[in-house]
């Protein structure tokens, strides 16, 4: 499946897909994450974000260079925190809410990365986010997911919100995201969704992944012609 890619990001050459992958090793049930990722990326991820903070450098683009070379060249990749590996890789960068940009003279500049996403968690940490002029916005959490124990999730109404001030800038809907949840986030204003368990912790990473592009493109085309 060839992921679909409509929003525009980083100038208008820039096109980002509607299904991103988060990693997270501890969430694979002790299988590869290479070959999770390969999977879903097969059945429609078209750009994954690799977070796994705990890992040093060198190890993350041992990781990354891994995962890689199994996917197809115009999957997008994401590192998550470390401008270093993202620099010394060619791939974009993700930096978490409130995290400002790194100001040494190995992390250049915002304009060193292609692709610059920012993750926020309300309103106010969407509007600091957007001062910098990132191509994608996550936003969440938007229901109670594994990955942040307690939180009850904000719901649809969080990503209705940051749309009233994101403008053009694609926001993704994270947090206990299922196939169900898809159409009432793409008619809150999400132009996609990011997902971590529900594609890793499954027992065919693909056949999900399948599920939630299929949901996603349904409900972009409605929303377009509604």
């Amino acid at each position: 499946m060839v992921p679909e890619m409509e929003s525009e990001a980083a100038g208008p050459s820039r096109k980002l897909p509607r299904l991103m992958l988060v990693t997270d090793r501890r969430r694979t049930r002790r299988r590869e994450l290479a070959a999770l990722v390969e999977q879903a990326v097969a059945g429609g991820v078209g750009i994954v974000q690799l977070r796994e903070k705990d890992l040093a450098d060198d190890e993350l683009r041992g990781l990354l260079d891994g995962i890689r070379k199994r996917l197809p060249r115009e999957v997008l990749l994401v590192v998550n925190g470390s401008t270093r590996v993202a620099r010394t890789m060619g791939t974009g960068l993700h930096l978490g809410a409130g995290l400002p940009f790194p100001a040494g003279p190995a992390d250049g500049s915002r304009s060193d990365y292609a692709l610059f996403g920012r993750s926020a968690h309300d309103i106010q940490e969407s509007r600091d986010a957007l001062r910098d002029d990132p191509s994608y916005l996550i936003v969440g959490t938007i229901f109670p997911t594994e990955s942040k124990p307690g939180h009850p999730g904000s719901g649809p109404a969080l990503v209705r919100s940051v749309a009233r001030v994101a403008g053009p800038v694609p926001l993704y809907a994270i947090g206990g995201v299922g196939v169900s949840a898809v159409p009432e986030l793409i008619r809150a204003g999400a132009h996609g969704v990011a997902v971590c368990g529900a594609i890793l912790s499954a027992n065919d990473p693909r056949r999900v992944a399948e599920a939630l592009s299929l949901a996603l493109e349904v409900s972009s085309r409605a929303a377009t012609n509604g």
